[in-house]
C-alpha cells in the first residue's frame, strides 16, 4: 500500500493561470520560412505551429498535474479513507479524471483547428479557425474551473497531513477533549501540538516520534472523540476514527479525573468501551491530572478503568513510565518477531 508523497504532489493550476499559459503559449511562435512562400501559406504554417505548440503544452501539464494526484486505490487505507472523509472517494476520483481526460478534448479541439486552418480558402478563414480554436480551447478551461479549484483544495489538505509511515509502530492517543492528549504528547516525543484549555485544540491528526535504539515509534494524537455514534461524528472526530482503525498498534486512552475538561466519568467510560469494542488493536488506559485531582476522584476513576499508570502531563510526570510500558508490552514482542522472522530467511 502507498502512501501519500508529498515531494509528488502537482502544483494545481487555476483556470485563469491555464489561460494565461496557453495564450503565451501560443503567441510565442513566429513565423518562419522563406520571404518567397505566399504569405497566405506562412501564415497557415505559423498558425498551425501555434496551435500545435499551444496544445501540446496544455495537454502536457493538464497530465502531469492529473498523474501526480495519488492513485486512490492504491494508497494505504488510512489515507484513503482520510480523503474519502474531506471530499468523498467518487468526487475524488471524479476530479483528477476530469483533469487528466482534458487533454484529450485538447488535442481533439486542436487537430480539427489544424484542418480547419489547412483547408481555408483565405486569410478570412485562417482567422476564423483561430478564433474558434481559442475560443474553445478557454470554454473548456473555464468550464474546468470547479473541477481545478477543488483539486487545489484537495492538494493542500494532503500537503497538511503529518507524514504517516503505516509500517511503523503506532501509539494512538484517544480520549475526549481537554483530557492532556496534545499535552502527552509533547512531553514524550518530538510533535509540538498546540496546547489549550478548550475543546477540539487540535484540529487535526498530529504526529510525533520515539526513537528507540535506532527505530522510530509513532505517536498519534487524534482530536477529541465524544460519546456518539460513528454516523452522528463530526469530520474532526471521524478523523480520530480513522487513526485508531488504521494505524493504532497500541491505544493509549487518557482519562481526567477531574471535572477540568467538561466531560464527565460516565462520558468517558462511554468512549472507553466504545473504542475496545470497535477496535482490535490493544488499548490501555492511564489517569492524567493527578496531580490536581482529588483522592476521591482518583479512586473513582480507578475503580471505573482500570488504569496501567497515573501521570501529570502538566510537568510530564509518569509519562515516560507509560510508553515504556506500552513499548515493552506490545512494540518489542512485534520486533523480535520481525528479526526472528529475517533470521529464518
Amino acid at each position: 500500500m502507498e502512501v501519500v508523497d508529498k515531494a509528488k504532489l502537482p502544483y494545481v493550476y487555476s483556470a485563469d493561470e491555464l489561460i494565461s499559459m496557453f495564450l503565451a503559449a501560443y503567441g510565442r511562435e513566429e513565423a518562419r520560412g522563406s520571404e518567397a512562400e505566399p504569405a497566405f501559406v506562412r501564415q497557415k504554417r505559423l498558425e498551425i505551429r501555434r496551435i500545435v505548440t499551444s496544445g501540446k503544452t496544455l495537454a502536457a501539464t493538464l497530465r502531469e498535474m492529473a498523474l501526480r494526484m495519488p492513485f486512490l486505490d492504491k494508497l494505504h487505507p488510512f489515507y484513503r479513507e482520510l480523503i474519502d472523509v474531506a471530499f468523498g472517494a467518487q468526487n475524488y476520483k471524479h476530479v483528477v479524471a476530469k483533469v487528466g481526460n482534458a487533454q484529450v478534448a485538447i488535442r481533439a479541439i486542436a487537430k480539427e483547428a489544424i484542418t480547419a486552418v489547412r483547408t481555408a480558402p483565405d486569410k478570412k478563414g485562417i482567422l476564423e479557425a483561430k478564433r474558434m480554436y481559442k475560443a474553445r480551447i478557454i470554454d473548456l478551461l473555464n468550464d474546468l474551473k470547479p473541477e481545478l479549484d477543488k483539486m487545489r483544495e484537495i492538494v493542500v489538505f494532503l500537503r497538511r497531513l503529518p507524514s504517516v509511515d503505516p509500517n511503523l509502530f503506532t501509539i494512538v492517543v484517544a480520549g475526549a477533549p481537554n483530557v492532556g492528549k496534545s499535552s502527552f504528547v509533547r512531553c514524550v516525543s518530538t510533535a509540538k501540538p498546540e496546547v489549550a484549555e478548550y475543546p477540539f485544540t487540535t484540529k487535526q491528526i498530529h504526529l510525533g516520534h520515539i526513537v528507540l535504539r535506532g527505530d522510530k515509534v509513532q505517536v498519534v494524537d487524534t482530536p477529541g472523540l465524544l460519546d456518539r455514534p460513528l454516523s452522528e461524528r463530526n469530520q474532526i472526530e471521524r478523523q480520530a476514527v480513522l487513526a485508531l482503525k488504521h494505524l493504532a498498534g497500541a491505544i493509549l486512552f487518557i482519562v481526567d479525573p477531574t471535572p477540568h475538561s467538561g466531560y464527565s466519568l460516565e462520558t468517558q467510560l462511554n468512549l472507553w468501551r466504545e473504542i475496545r469494542e470497535s477496535f482490535p488493536a490493544p488499548a490501555v488506559a492511564v489517569l492524567n491530572k493527578v496531580d490536581i485531582a482529588t483522592e476521591e476522584e482518583v479512586k473513582k476513576a480507578q475503580e471505573l478503568f482500570s488504569p496501567i499508570a497515573e501521570m501529570s502531563t502538566a510537568n510530564c510526570q509518569g509519562t515516560k513510565d507509560v510508553v515504556d510500558y506500552i513499548l515493552n508490552k506490545y512494540y518489542v514482542p512485534q520486533a523480535l518477531e520481525k528479526l526472528r522472522a529475517t533470521a529464518r530467511r
